[in-house]
């Protein structure tokens, strides 16, 4: 039993081809976006904001790295509380605030974000960024949630 590895005689200098890599991060984002502006954004602020069904895209740009760091805020009230999970029933609304590093992709001065709604009848979605370390709002908006 064993293996062979065969090994080119000229090694490519760099094996991460980076040219690549950013040419299909610019498709996919060049995508998403005609994706999101195939409609009217539902909120104009610091970030347009468009929705797709059960989807809503973050759009921004010019996008520093300061633009990024702040939470997204996304507080959907269902049109029935009982769609609510348990745990989130006394609150009136589910929290599915998230991280521009866990959903966003940043290139060059764009940048891009997109959260999934979820299933149930949504009443109203309240949006923004939330600033932990100044305790404050960076921006917010709220809109009608069903379609």
């Amino acid at each position: 039993d064993g293996v062979v590895f065969r090994v080119p005689a000229d090694p490519p200098t760099d094996p991460f081809d980076a040219a690549g890599q950013r040419a299909r991060k610019q498709r996919y984002m060049r995508q998403l976006i005609q994706q999101a502006q195939a409609s009217e954004p539902v909120v104009r602020a610091d970030w347009d904001v468009y929705r797709t069904g059960r989807k809503l895209t973050y759009l921004k740009q010019p996008c520093a790295p300061a633009d990024v760091q702040a939470k997204f805020i996304l507080h959907i009230t269902p049109a029935d509380p009982a769609a609510l999970p348990p745990h989130r029933q006394r609150y009136g609304f589910d929290n599915l605030g998230f991280y521009f590093g866990g959903a966003g992709v940043r290139l060059a001065d764009q940048c891009i974000a997109t959260a999934h709604l979820p299933a149930y009848p949504i009443s109203r979605i309240y949006i923004g960024q939330w600033l932990a370390s100044a305790n404050r709002t960076v921006w917010d908006a709220e809109f009608a949630g069903s379609r």
